[in-house]
């Protein structure tokens, strides 16, 4: 196991200068939270809470334990369908950002940005025809046990059609949970040099309204499974090939959704980056915000 993966355990020392900052900054969150009240259950549900919680975490944590490495990464796609049949699916963008905000030992506490872009098809002088972006804001806690990370975190994440104005928009507020190989992590997961990896997540989707507001309306969700693997299946230096095959399912009121996607990717490794080609084949996909079933894209991407 590298040392990325696993830090020497220092005898906890509870610093009451931490607590108090840490406690300073839970009651700010809150203070400027917009609590969603579920009167049924006489419950409150408040996004920032969780962040608060986190931050709370890690206010039990020694001064000079404590680091604020804000490590940065990422990813940049842009992907082109090869065989669709309408104008709704011509080209993909991506860009996702994660940062590890603050560390301690084994835990840490990170944010993450992710936009996605689809683009239709115009016939006219411009044939990339922005129509729909979807947007995720996540932030939760990654903590490192030997060979394996957990992760469990909050994400809200909403879709908006682009030049027209809704009343509604697909919302989602998901908490998710997360077991796999570390290097699957981020941090690790371009630099590896292990030829298989996995990693399983659960997804839940509370149904609270709020104001007469679902706040999981982008679709009726309750909860899903993701298996994510990765096989190299030819390497040689710097350069290699990956099939990475994604099955996931989620349970909606009376019908099952499915996003079976599989990838076959080119790489190029530098330093703890990677660059290359790959191609994507829709197996079964059947969600109700984005179904491209059965079609094929072919992209290029960046990771680090």
């Amino acid at each position: 196991m590298s040392s990325q993966t696993h830090r020497p355990h220092r005898k906890p020392h509870h610093s009451p200068f931490a607590f108090a900052i840490f406690t300073q900054i839970s009651d700010l969150v809150e203070k400027i939270s917009i609590p969603l009240r579920a009167s049924a259950v006489g419950i409150t549900f408040c996004p920032l809470s969780c962040f608060s919680l986190c931050l709370l975490t890690f206010a039990f944590c020694p001064v000079f334990a404590l680091e604020v490495p804000l490590e940065f990464h990422g990813s940049l796609s842009a992907a082109e369908y090869l065989n669709s049949d309408s104008d709704r699916f011509n080209m993909d963008v991506s860009m996702d950002l994660y940062v590890t905000l603050l560390r301690h030992e084994d835990i840490s506490l990170f944010i993450r940005y992710r936009d996605d872009l689809e683009m239709g098809e115009q016939h006219s002088g411009v044939t990339l025809d922005p129509r729909y972006t979807h947007y995720y804001v996540a932030f939760g806690i990654d903590y490192f046990y030997q060979n394996l990370f957990f992760s469990t975190y909050y994400m809200h994440d909403c879709v908006h059609i682009i030049d027209t104005e809704l009343d509604e928009a697909p919302v989602f507020n998901r908490f998710r949970f997360s077991l796999a190989d570390a290097h699957m992590h981020r941090s690790l997961r371009q630099s590896t040099n292990k030829r298989f990896l996995w990693g399983v997540e659960l997804g839940i989707y509370p149904h609270i309204e709020y104001n007469g507001w679902d706040i999981n309306a982008g679709a009726d969700y309750e909860f899903d499974l993701a298996v994510n693997t990765v096989f190299t299946i030819w390497r040689k230096g710097n350069i290699g090939i990956d099939f990475n095959p994604v099955f996931q399912i989620a349970k909606g009121d009376t019908s099952l959704y499915h996003q079976d996607v599989l990838h076959l990717n080119t790489f190029y490794v530098v330093k703890s980056a990677r660059i290359g080609l790959g191609v994507t084949y829709n197996l079964w996909n059947n969600d109700p915000i984005k179904g491209p079933d059965k079609l094929w894209l072919l992209s290029i991407y960046g990771a680090f």
